[in-house]
């Protein structure tokens, strides 16, 4: 159960996105007791950490230890950080509103560089002093995985603990060691120093401390069974199955490719049972196959034609995001693509062939032209293509003349028809990767190599580019060392946040004190000697030798086995296409009453809509579906209910390709619909029921419930003087009458009811009524319970209730 917080309402009003910080959601795990009580991140905002699916993970396996809680927080927008500041409240946990104080620990996950001012905010707005030598007994130990604990040296002023390698493995173990070590009354240095026998575990500041990543050897996707769905949209809605770790294509620049080491692939019948049971479970309409690279995966083919039918029968879309193109697998990519023909993508890397050699990107220009040119032939409307600038050779080439020929070549061979998109991002050298000691180009050599692209790139292409000052930042912090602690402070101090956030970021600050703190900082930049002993030498991934032996060329054709190859089977995707045009009958209509009351109100109307979709999923309503290049399931709403305003009347009226009992509809969604939103009831409708919800809609009952005697009397006495209103349009302002927009009003109890028009130019919103009728200010109007109680239809002159 949440902790009661009578500040909510004045912490999240006028808030951007309150849904972001109230929790609630689908599969959310709540546990009211708990000895053990911790936080983990991903520190970005809600919607950024919700789609990674590593915090996934953790949170389901901390939370099956039996008296263990794992709750999430994720960074503070800076409106919500300035409103926690100004009140002095403290950032809290999404599941039971704890200040991050009282915690035992907080973990975060560090996917990325830039993410690391984000990590100062959340412990900082969590009242954890910021340095970890500042820390007393009773602050929570703050721990660190991910991607970036490869190289700890930069966050080690911060993080009393980091883990390096897969999480799944250390977990639950980290999470035990600390129970059992607070159930014993340990102090604070006893603790670590039991995490410290943990494999993975690496503590700064014990002498000697070394750790060897963990590796994840299971057979089967490491998701939780029911991943929590949010209320909100994220940048990735859909659900996410494994299907490989690690990478076999060696690229000898991808850290993910060498860190993630070894390549391990995963039991095809495991992933076609953890898709069912993920999909199941969310609701979502679309799945990803991840892996760093779908094509090496050996059973695809088999996979593929396991799911595809099924997936096809429901209406689920798949997407494959690290398909490689080429020749073998373009007949996959069709099918799985159906008739859409959108986009492919290449990543290309370089135009120059040396350079691609180097990094033993094998992938051949010409093949790469002769493929474009099929898929133009084939009627697909664009390629994407992904270069990297300043890899290891380009000193002695020319790589935007390189990168310009291929791209006038790739324009004359599609005769201008095909569109062709280019991302450039600059090579930054990463830790443990055989070009861990290679040099980064510098700042102007990339960004004139940027800018003759622009310039000189055929005009049919569009060429985006990555910001070279963040791509420089990237390169210090992942190649620095412990003096950058107090870089990363002080620019923290001085308002950096959100770094990845191109609106957000501000190099200047970052160079200031880079000057100032670390003179010679441009040192993290270049080449690093063979003998230099570099900073992540702390974290052992088991594959050092292989590294040190690409970086040298003695091993330039170390690869994994080859995958193998297989066609999809046509007949099982037509069946299941052949069984889906049965979802495009619509055999009867049925409308839907739902609640959407408490911390739900902060759930936008097009977000209640996807919930409620969801729902439907799962509950297995066979809701039909619109014919069309973009297919989508046949239901409509009424009128968008204000943000903070609640209701025990949104009604959706949902088209069905089968019969179904009502009740059934009700029963099967209040199964799957997140806290807060309930369905209230189903019925059938007539044949003659054809108009839309917001067609017969002409007013609505608002109970105005919980307010002060001040602004009771207040809405009373601008009822009684029947004021003229003001509503907020997108063409500005807009007064309309009293007598135009409010039906009527009455008093029941301390509550006022309030019956205004819908559906016309008169028409005002319940929140900009009470504004105007009340004087109150937007923060005021946070403390006014609103709660739609009915909708109306016009029927022969008299209002009746619509059911």
């Amino acid at each position: 159960m949440k902790k009661e917080n009578n500040s909510l309402n004045e912490l999240l009003c006028g808030i951007e996105k309150p849904g972001r910080y109230t929790g609630g959601e689908l599969n959310a795990i709540i546990k009211e007791q708990a000895s053990f009580r911790m936080a983990i991140s991903f520190p970005d905002l809600y919607e950024v950490g919700m789609s990674n699916a590593g915090i996934q993970v953790l949170y389901a396996r901390v939370n099956a230890i039996e008296g263990a809680a794992c709750e999430r927080v994720f960074a503070a927008a800076p409106d919500l950080e300035k409103r926690l500041r100004d009140m002095g409240t403290r950032l809290f946990t999404l599941e039971t509103r704890t200040p991050l104080s009282e915690l035992d620990a907080v973990g975060f996950n560090l996917s990325h560089e830039l993410l690391y001012t984000n990590v100062l905010q959340i412990i900082d707005l969590g009242g954890i002093p910021l340095l970890r030598a500042e820390r007393g007994e009773g602050d929570p130990l703050v721990l660190a995985g991910g991607e970036c604990a490869s190289n700890p040296a930069p966050m080690s002023d911060f993080i009393d603990a980091f883990f390096a390698g897969d999480g799944e493995e250390g977990s639950a173990e980290i999470a035990s060691s600390l129970m059992e070590a607070k159930a014993a009354g340990l102090a604070r240095g006893e603790r670590l120093a039991r995490l410290a026998e943990i494999e993975g575990i690496f503590v700064p500041g014990l002498d000697g401390a070394r750790a060897r990543k963990r590796v994840y050897r299971g057979t089967a996707p490491a998701g939780p069974e029911k991943p929590v769905v949010p209320n909100i949209r994220v940048a990735q809605e859909r659900a996410a199955v494994d299907i490989t770790r690690g990478c076999g294509n060696l690229c000898a620049f991808c850290h993910a490719g060498f860190y993630d080491l070894p390549y391990r692939s995963l039991d095809p019948a495991c992933v076609r049972d953890a898709v069912f049971r993920t999909l199941d479970a969310t609701g979502y309409s679309e799945l990803t196959l991840s892996s760093l690279s779908v094509s090496d995966y050996a059973h695809l083919a088999e996979l593929l034609d396991d799911i595809l039918p099924e997936l096809t029968r429901r209406g689920v879309s798949l997407s494959l995001p690290s398909l490689r193109v080429d020749r073998e697998s373009i007949p996959i990519i069709e099918q799985v693509s159906g008739v859409r023909r959108s986009s492919l993508t290449f990543a290309v890397e370089s135009a120059t062939e040396e350079i691609r050699r180097r990094a033993n990107k094998r992938l051949s220009l010409d093949d790469l032209k002769e493929i474009v040119r099929q898929v133009h032939e084939k009627g697909w409307k664009l390629v994407k293509l992904y270069f990297m600038i300043g890899l290891p050779g380009s000193e002695g080439a020319d790589e935007a003349g390189d990168i310009i020929t291929l791209l006038k070549e790739l324009v004359y061979i599609t005769r201008k028809r095909l569109e062709i998109n280019v991302t450039v991002s600059p090579f930054v050298p990463k830790p443990h990767t055989p070009f861990q000691r290679a040099a980064m180009r510098d700042r102007d050599y990339l960004l004139e190599t940027v800018r003759r692209l622009r310039r000189e790139a055929p005009k049919a292409v569009k060429i985006k580019s990555h910001d070279v000052n963040a791509s420089v930042l990237e390169g210090v912090l992942a190649r620095g060392d412990e003096k950058l602690g107090g870089v990363i402070l002080a620019c923290y101090n001085d308002g950096c946040r959100f770094d990845s956030w191109t609106e957000h970021f501000r190099f200047a600050a970052w160079e200031q004190n880079l000057e100032k703190m670390v003179p010679d900082w441009k040192r993290y930049l270049a080449a690093r000697a063979t003998e230099e002993a570099l900073p992540w030498r702390v974290i052992a991934t088991g594959f050092e030798k292989m590294v040190e032996a690409r970086s040298a060329h003695r091993a330039s054709n170390l690869r994994l086995p080859s995958r193998t190859r297989g066609a999809l089977s046509e007949g099982a995707i037509k069946a299941g296409l052949d069984d889906f045009t049965r979802r495009y009958e619509v055999k009867s209509r049925a409308r839907l009453a739902l609640s959407k009351e408490g911390d739900a109100r902060y759930i936008p109307h097009l977000d209640f809509i996807e919930v409620v979709k969801r729902a439907l999923r799962m509950a297995g309503v066979p809701v039909s579906f619109t014919q069309g290049f973009n297919k989508r399931e046949r239901l409509s709403a009424g009128f968008p209910l204000p943000l903070g305003v609640e209701s025990q009347s949104e009604l959706i009226d949902l088209d069905l390709w089968d019969a179904v009992n009502p009740d059934d509809i009700v029963a099967g969604l209040n199964r799957h619909l997140p806290e807060g939103v309930r369905a209230l009831r189903c019925r059938e409708l007539a044949p003659t029921e054809k108009d839309s919800i917001m067609a017969v809609t002409a007013a609505a009952s608002y109970r105005v419930t919980d307010t002060g005697v001040d602004v009771r009397a207040a809405l009373l006495r601008g009822l009684g003087e029947r004021r003229q209103l003001h509503k907020e349009t997108k063409k500005g302002a807009k007064e309309v009458t009293f007598a135009e927009t409010v039906l009527g009003f009455s008093e029941e109890g301390d509550d006022i009811i309030l019956l205004l028009k819908v559906g016309s130019a008169e028409a005002i919103r319940i929140d900009q009524a009470v504004t105007s009728l009340t004087g109150l200010g937007a923060r005021e109007l946070c403390a006014v319970r609103m709660i739609k109680t009915a909708q109306y239809a016009l029927r022969d002159g008299a209002r009746v209730v619509i059911e």
